[in-house]
């Protein structure tokens, strides 16, 4: 299982529930309050058998949480394709957000190649992102889930704002994540950036090119049936085409804000890629 949100609903015993209360209970902050007497009577029922750290409880709670949200607005996942991820990687990250975010969901898992990725919840009315970002390796095969000691990195991003001032807590460990997770989102406004859904790339060949069969409709159905049951994740990946995987950079991207409407009142950012 290629992503963290896959391996979360395969490791923790509460995923199925906690996502049917986001899902179909119209206030989150109710299904907040039943997520919690859920998570809480698991974890009753585990520490007859292990000891589980305060530290924990505190992350399982967040994890779940975000996972909820994930849930509740469809389960998207975007993908940062591996030669943006490396261009990223090598781009300061912007001082500010842009004024307008262009988003693929109100909450969504943005997966960045070799880093990690993050769980990211949009609050539109108070214009702020919540972040729950998780390393690679989350959930390991064959490791229980209270023995894997999965970590999070809880960070909350007011937009347009400047962002050094509301990240400074954040851990210096965490800082390189972060700093991928925010170029990502910054990306997501750049009229160059393309976008592609598709299925995770170990999913059956065969049952992914029955899923977009071009005339038979119950074909589609159950080959999208088929993939889903078996685990396999719909993605849409991010690219941009003038980017090529290996390219090695000397310098550093970074982003620059640009002014525009009535007395410059609005900004944007535009990315000058690395070189």
């Amino acid at each position: 299982m290629e992503y963290a949100v896959q391996r979360y609903a395969a490791t923790r015993p509460w995923a199925k529930r906690v996502g049917q209360l986001y899902a179909q209970t119209v206030q989150a902050a109710e299904a907040r309050a039943q997520m919690k007497d859920v998570i809480k009577r698991e974890l009753e029922r585990a520490a007859q058998v292990f000891e589980i750290p305060q530290a924990t409880i505190v992350c399982e709670l967040a994890l779940a949480e975000a996972w909820g949200h994930f849930a509740r607005h469809g389960r998207v996942v975007s993908h940062l394709d591996g030669a943006l991820a490396a261009a990223l990687a090598h781009t300061r990250q912007p001082s500010n957000l842009p004024d307008t975010l262009n988003l693929p969901a109100a909450a969504f898992f943005l997966h960045v190649p070799g880093e990690g990725g993050a769980f990211i919840a949009h609050q539109p009315e108070r214009r702020a992102l919540l972040l729950t970002m998780v390393r690679m390796g989350f959930a390991p095969d064959g490791v229980n889930w209270l023995q894997a000691a999965d970590q999070v990195e809880l960070a909350r991003v007011e937009y347009p704002g400047e962002l050094a001032p509301q990240l400074e807590n954040v851990a210096a460990d965490w800082q390189g994540l972060l700093s991928s997770v925010l170029n990502g989102l910054a990306m997501m406004t750049q009229p160059k950036l393309e976008l592609a859904k598709g299925w995770e790339a170990s999913a059956p060949a065969e049952w992914v090119a029955d899923a977009a069969h071009p005339s038979c409709v119950k074909t589609r159905r159950k080959a999208r049936s088929q993939l889903l049951k078996s685990g396999f994740g719909e993605v849409t990946f991010c690219r941009v085409p003038e980017l090529a995987d290996g390219t090695e950079y000397a310098s550093q991207g970074y982003w620059r804000r640009q002014s525009f409407g009535a007395d410059k009142a609005h900004s944007r950012l535009v990315w000058v890629a690395p070189r």
